[in-house]
């Protein structure tokens, strides 16, 4: 009696959770209001609490998902169901391949999500985009995630805006949801002490697309980031990172806009920081006018590796 109690009582917090089965804390909460996997108890404050027994169900969900089941499918499913299905997509792995074909390389999995992402966000199937990362999540780990799904995904919106086939709203769409799911991926888990970096896009310029991929880019390299959204004039990001002692502050141009006012935007941000943060300008449009940006004495980077490179360097 004392340990069935002890089983389905909610004793863990999401935390907990999160850490004993690999899911992030956000996914598990998506995974509770969407599909009603698991129904934790409430702590007074309205605190989450799980028993062992969630647990256990989420451990199995997990393992679903991972063998390439939709959580949509099995998430209502007993836990006999589920351990059932387990079994059998267990054993199924096991069988002996008849095709002497070599098994699938990794990217073309990233990149079967990302083909059904962007097929999602054409249609302004929200909750299809959200599942397909979910599912993502779930098997595979969050810098492969971020390297050959979100980053692969964002690039691709892009092109397609700028060649006129999507519009801004799905744009505006897909980037509200992957900044919540870049947020799920640090889950709580960066070093301590990480220097902190704050990543934006300068006033005028509201495609944000580009400012979210560095900010991804920049906590898998284990800093702690500040996202701060698009437009905002230099006075509100020298106000930031001096209250938040950012040691770096990314700046994304992804659209040749008004290059006049983009310049002078920077101006006035170098004036602002001073020597306090380093700036760095990447995007799409900044390389044409890499002259006047580095005679600002500001650092420029090519791409994602540059950036990292920049960042493990300033960190060291």
């Amino acid at each position: 009696m004392n340990a069935l109690k002890a089983n389905t009582s909610g004793r863990h917090p999401i935390g907990v959770v999160s850490t004993r089965t690999g899911i992030p804390q956000d996914l598990i909460r998506a995974w509770e209001r969407r599909y009603g996997a698991v129904t934790p108890q409430r702590a007074r404050g309205g605190r989450r609490l799980y028993s062992d027994e969630d647990i256990e169900r989420l451990r199995l969900l997990k393992r679903c998902v991972s063998a390439g089941r939709r959580i949509s499918d099995v998430a209502a499913r007993t836990r006999e169901e589920l351990e059932a299905l387990v079994a059998e997509d267990d054993s199924a792995s096991a069988w002996p391949v008849p095709s002497p074909r070599p098994a699938p390389r990794r990217a073309a999995a990233g990149e079967e999500f990302v083909a059904a992402a962007l097929e999602a966000v054409v249609a302004l199937d929200r909750d299809r985009v959200e599942e397909l990362l979910s599912e993502a999540a779930v098997s595979m780990s969050a810098p492969s995630l971020r390297r050959e799904v979100i980053v692969p995904l964002l690039d691709r919106i892009g092109e397609r805006w700028r060649e006129g086939t999507l519009r801004i709203v799905h744009e505006h769409m897909a980037a509200a949801i992957v900044r919540t799911f870049i947020g799920s991926l640090r889950n709580g888990h960066g070093r301590a002490n990480a220097p902190r970096l704050i990543a934006t896009t300068p006033a005028g310029q509201r495609h944000e697309l580009g400012a979210l991929v560095a900010a991804a880019a920049a906590d898998e390299a284990g800093w702690s980031v500040y996202y701060l959204g698009p437009d905002l004039p230099a006075e509100e990001i020298a106000a930031a990172a001096r209250q938040l002692d950012a040691r770096a502050i990314a700046i994304s141009i992804v659209y040749r806009d008004n290059d006049f006012r983009v310049i002078e935007e920077l101006s006035k941000l170098r004036d602002f920081v001073g020597d306090s943060a380093r700036i760095i300008v990447g995007g799409r449009a900044a390389a044409p006018v890499r002259g006047r940006i580095e005679a600002l004495g500001l650092e420029l980077v090519e791409d994602l590796a540059e950036f990292q490179d920049r960042l493990a360097a300033l960190d060291r």
